[in-house]
């Protein structure tokens, strides 16, 4: 070969390996976690092995995803899975703050809608001094990057918007907090009788405002809020550790002259229903009592500090007086259910967000999902096998949904709903079915019976609908509408856990007795 063709050889090869480094280069995916404490698991699946934890900013490389989860590149060479939820996508995530448009408030508190409207709800505040990332604008508004990751919109009247880098809040690092339980109640002053203002979720993030003696100050939707110390972590700290020390002096309100009384040995979820299958009400802190009324199985009933019902693991607290003494409540439902399957169908989801809240723009697919989560931990309580057409956000076609109640060979198919209407006076509750063979006419009747009964809404009553998923349908099969989303009242249950919890424990009971 003469010295030419060794030229020619070297630049091709030169180019190809040149060419593939760029690929590499331009061509990744990377994810960035947005929450603190994340768990990292052996397959995509929360039954799957935790082989790893990230946290709040740490960046990955994805290999591939599937079904609502990240599979990563791990540090040590090895690979895990991440849910998607708790992560952002993208190119390899800047680790120095670039030169962009960034915004400041020239006004105090100036407030950040969900929206670019003052139709929206209000998110948060922020004040002059502090500089956010631009991601939009329009005529009048303004689209910014909060420090928690969430996005909100300004009026475009009150910030100053300049090209630079974003100038965070020395403290905003320092100041957020991530929720480690299932649900954290939100309250007005620092007492666990103090009324709640709303939940968070795990892995939301909060912005602390100050800290001490048991609770965290935090911004609640641009007003000041409580929440225990208890369930939050700050970045850099490890999480707080429950000791079984003696805790604060009994509540006020609880009955002295019970005949049986509990009182909290640690921090204890007081749940809906006798079983961990139930919704969370709250979390009693150590050293609270409670009136003990009544008993199911080894669980107690006791009365909350609001005057509602709640239940407790008998074997947690510690209890004075005599449990025989102690009626059953309502009939074990153990059991009552197996062998029955069930489909339950998440209405909208993905790109098709289906009907939208009046005033907080809240999307219907994002309250059928926890709905239907609620009514899944119930019915499998009681032996119950239960499919969802999907457990993300994801969009599926209403005839894959058909195709999954048919491939289940389903003994009923439930589809969740929230309705809405160009009449913002129009509230209440119906229940649509398609064949009139008596099956699906009479379990929506069930259905729109305990509804009524348990959300104290308007009887629009039991109705044929000619819907895709009850018309192509083989199974016995319903579809529920709540409530209504352009109804201010209604919009405003539909969005409280409390409600959101009887509607689930209405469809259960509906089906129960359907089923049984």
């Amino acid at each position: 070969m003469n010295r030419k063709s060794w030229v020619l050889v070297f630049v091709v090869c030169f180019s190809l390996l040149f060419s593939m480094i760029a690929a590499a280069a331009d061509g990744g995916r990377f994810v960035k976690v947005i929450a603190y404490d994340v768990n990292i698991r052996a397959g995509a699946s929360t039954e799957e092995k935790v082989i790893g934890h990230a946290d709040y900013g740490d960046q990955f490389e994805v290999i591939t995803s599937e079904n609502g989860w990240y599979q990563v590149q791990l540090d040590n060479g090895e690979s895990g899975w991440i849910h998607a939820s708790l992560v952002h996508e993208g190119g390899r995530f800047a680790t120095s703050n670039p030169v962009i448009d960034v915004a400041e408030a020239n006004v105090e508190s100036l407030n950040v809608r969900g929206g670019a409207s003052t139709s929206f709800e209000i998110v948060t505040t922020i004040q002059p001094g502090t500089t956010y990332p631009v991601l939009q604008q329009s005529a009048d508004w303004v689209q910014i990057r909060l420090p928690d990751d969430r996005t909100g919109w300004v009026s475009k009247s009150y910030v100053t918007v300049t090209q630079g880098k974003a100038k965070p809040n020395a403290q905003a690092e320092q100041e957020r907090a991530s929720v480690l339980s299932d649900t954290l109640n939100v309250r007005s002053n620092p007492s666990q009788s103090a009324p709640i203002l709303g939940t968070l979720k795990l892995g939301d993030l909060v912005q602390v405002l100050e800290s001490g003696a048991g609770w965290t100050k935090i911004d609640w939707r641009g007003q000041s809020a409580y929440v225990s110390s208890d369930y939050l972590k700050l970045p850099g700290k490890p999480a707080p550790v429950q000791d079984n020390v003696p805790g604060p002096a009994p509540t006020p309100g609880a009955n002295a002259d019970s005949a049986v009384t509990l009182t909290l040995q640690e921090a204890t979820n007081l749940r809906s229903g006798p079983g961990t299958n139930f919704a969370l009400l709250e979390t009693g802190a150590a050293g609270t009592a409670y009136s003990v009324t009544g008993k199911s199985g080894k669980w107690l009933q006791v009365t909350m500090q609001n005057g509602r019902p709640a239940w407790v693991a008998g074997w947690l607290p510690k209890v004075d007086g005599d449990l025989a003494k102690l009626p059953e409540v309502g009939q074990s439902l153990d059991g009552v259910l197996h062998g029955k399957t069930i489909v339950l169908d998440a209405g909208h989801g993905g790109t098709d967000v289906g009907a939208i809240g009046r005033n907080t723009g809240v999307y219907e697919k994002d309250l059928t999902l926890p709905l239907t989560r609620l009514l899944a931990n119930k019915l499998t309580s009681t032996g119950a096998r239960v499919v969802l057409t999907r457990s993300d956000d994801s969009f599926v076609s209403l005839d894959d949904r058909v195709q999954i109640s048919k491939k289940e060979n389903c003994d009923a198919f439930v589809s969740l709903h929230f309705n809405t209407n160009a009449d913002p006076d129009l509230s209440g509750t119906m229940t649509f079915y398609y064949s009139d063979n008596g099956q699906d006419r009479d379990l929506a009747d069930r259905v729109q019976k305990q509804l009524v009964s348990r959300l104290g809404l308007p009887d629009l009553g039991t109705r044929f609908g000619d819907y895709y998923v009850l018309r192509e349908n083989p199974q016995t099969a319903v579809l529920i509408e709540t409530d209504f989303l352009t109804n201010s009242g209604d919009e405003q249950k539909a969005k409280d856990p409390e409600v959101q919890d009887a509607a689930a424990e209405a469809i259960f009971q509906a089906l129960v007795d359907y089923l049984k």
